[in-house]
């Protein structure tokens, strides 16, 4: 049974690979990349919320909401409810930029130096969500089948490339959305379930653990930095951005946004919930297996359901990633460098080929660590507190797109100050054993957000005062 549901699933996306590629009409790279900025409201909402949803998001917050309870929501609200700001203000403005990628804007503001910055901070997001997704679904994979995490890991890997390599962003909007709706459904249905497993709503609540229910079991310091990095990291997020550049026009985009926003604001207490419902049903399980023990409540058949469930929400993220940073490579390395005067053909190559090697290197490292959470949380917080800020300040503050050398010494001083904050935090930081967060003393993202403002904004004033004032102050400081 198993098997037969999984062949049919991935028989399904293998054959959405070549139907999509039909959809590229001009054959170049905006239409493999961008899907020729030509998608529908319902596709652009889709990919969104299949982005939100991987296997960190049910298996990572399943165990959060294990360990810390509702508290532990404060992880994804700062992340969601900031979609709706950028569909309204942020997504227009990148959109009528024309740009394809993240760090395309900061060469044509700034030059090569911001650009090469730039598509490394985005990759620290982008491989460790590659990462993530990549182990989560292998995880699931072997233990359905029981086989080996290796060669879980190469069917998977298998049948993501081949729609991914051959139907490029296309393939990935139609199997995301397609998957989102299996995801927003599927998962929902676990609560009601679990509950009425435990023997009803009041029994579920007289049997949840006090901590639990105390939305401030993480302390104030850990929600707070949950929230700004969350925030910073979905605005600097080019996964999420290239959706909206995608778009059909800067409406659709606009409405997708305010959708996805929505609909993930509602259902990112899920996987919490879920873990609660875990908490009270399997206390003596580890965090990690939270979220894949409430799905053993619902019989076998319902056991492969949800286990199809959990493959899905990782194999859109990892579609949708890799194809992202291949873009980095291809977009801003290869026809930015390495070849200035390739042809639309070779740069599509370049991008096929980038695919398989970006999903390669990050499944290696996802298999070499063990927190699946926190290994996206780390990418995230070192882009979020150091390109975020800056790529926000550079939309819209118009003084700080002159300011040359303070927006790179800021987004490296950002990246180093919360690199260090990650070192030395992690010998204090309280971790549940087993656990797959890590709730810290003081989180790197507080530590290196502030340098980031602090020598963004002030270098931005004194590298952009009038040029009168800056003769003046050189000829005092000269003693002339």
């Amino acid at each position: 049974m198993a098997l037969t549901i999984f062949i049919i699933y991935f028989l399904l996306l293998a054959i959405i690979g070549p139907l999509a590629a039909k959809k590229m009409s001009r054959k170049d790279s905006d239409d493999y990349i961008l899907a020729g900025r030509a998608v529908p409201t319902w596709l652009v909402t889709g990919g969104i919320i299949a982005t939100l949803i991987n296997s960190a998001t049910l298996l990572g917050y399943g165990g959060s909401g294990f360990s810390l309870g509702i508290s532990a929501y404060f992880a994804s609200l700062g992340f969601i409810a900031i979609l709706m700001w950028m569909g309204i203000w942020f997504i227009p403005r990148l959109r009528r930029a024309n740009i394809v990628t993240t760090p395309e804007l900061f060469h044509r503001l700034f030059g090569w130096q911001h650009q090469v910055v730039a598509v490394i901070l985005v990759m620290c997001r982008d491989v460790a969500v590659t990462a993530g997704a990549s182990i989560g679904m292998a995880v699931v994979l072997s233990s359905v089948f029981e086989i080996s995490l290796d060669m879980a890991l190469v069917v998977t890997l298998l049948v993501t490339l081949f729609f991914t390599v051959t139907g490029g962003m296309w393939a990935v909007m139609i199997t995301d959305t397609l998957q989102a709706v299996l995801l927003l459904v599927g998962t929902t249905i676990m609560i009601p379930l679990g509950i009425a497993y435990i023997g009803g709503w009041e029994s579920f609540i007289n049997q949840i653990p006090t901590t639990h229910i105390n939305v401030w079991n993480a302390g104030g310091s850990q929600s707070l930095a949950w929230i700004l990095s969350g925030a910073l990291t979905c605005v600097g997020y080019q996964t999420l951005i290239q959706r909206g550049l995608s778009a059909e026009s800067d409406k659709v985009a606009k409405k997708s946004f305010l959708l996805g926003g929505g609909i993930a604001l509602a259902w990112y207490m899920v996987p919490f919930l879920v873990g609660v419902v875990a908490v009270v049903i399997f206390p003596t399980v580890s965090p990690n297996d939270a979220f894949m023990s409430v799905t053993t409540l619902f019989g076998s058949i319902g056991s492969i359901i949800f286990a199809v469930i959990v493959v899905a929400s990782c194999i859109s993220t990892l579609s949708s990633t890799v194809l992202t940073t291949a873009s980095n490579i291809s977009h801003d390395l290869y026809k930015q460098w390495i070849r200035p005067d390739a042809s639309e053909k070779s740069v599509v190559m370049v991008s096929r080929i980038s695919v398989v090697a970006v999903a390669v290197v990050g499944t290696l490292i996802g298999r070499s660590l063990p927190y699946i959470l926190e290994l996206l949380l780390t990418g995230g917080r070192i882009m979020a507190a150091s390109l975020a800020p800056v790529l926000v300040a550079v939309v819209f503050w118009r003084r700080v797109r002159r300011a040359y050398y303070s927006t790179i010494a800021a987004m490296i001083v950002g990246a180093v100050g919360t690199i260090i904050g990650i070192i030395i935090g992690n010998q204090a930081a309280n971790s549940v054993e087993g656990g797959v967060v890590f709730v810290w003393a003081l989180d790197p993202v507080l530590i290196g957000l502030p340098f980031t403002l602090l020598v963004l904004i002030i270098g931005t004033f004194i590298e952009t005062r009038p040029l009168k004032n800056r003769i003046l102050s050189s000829a005092e400081s000269s003693g002339t």
